[in-house]
C-alpha cells in the first residue's frame, strides 16, 4: 500500500532501504537540508523523516538536527568512505600539493589516512634530488612512534585510540617509547602544539614532522608529513617547514572532505 509517488514510504520498502534513501539525499546536499526540506523532498510525513534522521544521527551516519541545524554525513560514515573509496580521486587532489611541498623542501612528503583504527600511507612524493628518503604507500605507521600517526590519532575518541594502541607496540630504536602514559602525553602535546614529531623513533638518524588535516567539521582523518635525515628536519628551518606543512594541510582540508562526498555519490 503506497502513500507517495516516489515509493519512499511504501510498506514494501524495508527499514534499511528507507534509511538509505534519506542518507543518499543528505550526501547529495551535505550540510544544506533541514528536517522540513528532507520531508518535502522525499514526500514523507515530517514525523517519519524525523524518526529516520534521528536513527541515522544516533548511529553517527548523519549529523545535525540540533537547534534546527542542517543535516550532513556523520563521522562514522566519513571514515567508511575514506577507508573504501578508490584512490584515484585522492591522488588527483593530493599529488599537486605534495609535489610543491617536496619541491620546496627537498624532502620526502606524504599523506597518511585513518583506516579503521590504523594509519596508512596513502600517497608519497620524493623530491628530484640525488639523496632522498622515500615512504612506501600502503605501509602502516606505528601509532606510538610515527609522526603522521600521532597527528591523526591524537584527535580521535578514547575508544578508537584504545583500539589503535591495543596491538603490539615494538621498540624500533633506542628512542622508541612504548609506555601508555608517555603516548597519552605525546598525543596531548600534539593537540596543544598542532603538530607531531618522530625523532629517531622508527629509524635512527631519521626524523619526521606531521600536521593534521582538519576537515571543515573538525574531523581529522588525514595528516601531511615530511621526513628526512634528523639533522636536516630538526634544524633551525623547522618553523618554516611546519608552516609549509600547515599551509598544505589547510589547502587539502576542504578538498578532501568534498572529494569524499563526491566519490560517494551514485
Amino acid at each position: 500500500m503506497g502513500t507517495d509517488a516516489t515509493g519512499a514510504d511504501r510498506e514494501s520498502d524495508g527499514p534499511l532501504d528507507r534509511y538509505m534513501t534519506v542518507l543518499e539525499l543528505i550526501a547529495a546536499f551535505p550540510g544544506k537540508l533541514t528536517l522540513a526540506e528532507v520531508a518535502t523532498l522525499l514526500d514523507l510525513p515530517k514525523t517519519t523523516a524525523h524518526r529516520l534522521l534521528k536513527g541515522l544521527v544516533k548511529a553517527r551516519l548523519a549529523s545535525g538536527g540540533q537547534g534546527g541545524r542542517a543535516y550532513d554525513i556523520g563521522d562514522r560514515l566519513a571514515r567508511l568512505l575514506h577507508a573504501t573509496a578508490a584512490d584515484g580521486w585522492l591522488e588527483t587532489l593530493v599529488r599537486p600539493v605534495l609535489e610543491r611541498l617536496a619541491g620546496d623542501s627537498n624532502e620526502a612528503c606524504y599523506l597518511t589516512r585513518l583506516v579503521g583504527d590504523r594509519v596508512l600511507v596513502a600517497i608519497s612524493q620524493a623530491p628530484e634530488v640525488r639523496w632522498r628518503s622515500y615512504v612506501q604507500p600502503g605501509i602502516e605507521m606505528p601509532p606510538h612512534a610515527a609522526a603522521s600517526a600521532k597527528a591523526i590519532l591524537a584527535f580521535q575518541d578514547d575508544a578508537l585510540i584504545a583500539s589503535a594502541l591495543a596491538t603490539e607496540r615494538p621498540k624500533l630504536t633506542v628512542n622508541t617509547r612504548t609506555e601508555p602514559a608517555w603516548i597519552t602525553q605525546e598525543y596531548a602535546a600534539v593537540r596543544r602544539q598542532g603538530h607531531a614529531t618522530c625523532i629517531g623513533e622508527i629509524d635512527e638518524g631519521l626524523a619526521a614532522i606531521a600536521v593534521p588535516v582538519r576537515q571543515p567539521d573538525g574531523a581529522v582523518l588525514h595528516a601531511v608529513a615530511m621526513t628526512g635525515p634528523l639533522q636536516r628536519i630538526m634544524n633551525g628551518e623547522l618553523p618554516g617547514r611546519l608552516r609549509a606543512l600547515t599551509d598544505a594541510a589547510e589547502a587539502l582540508a576542504g578538498k578532501l572532505a568534498l572529494g569524499a562526498r563526491a566519490a560517494a555519490r551514485p
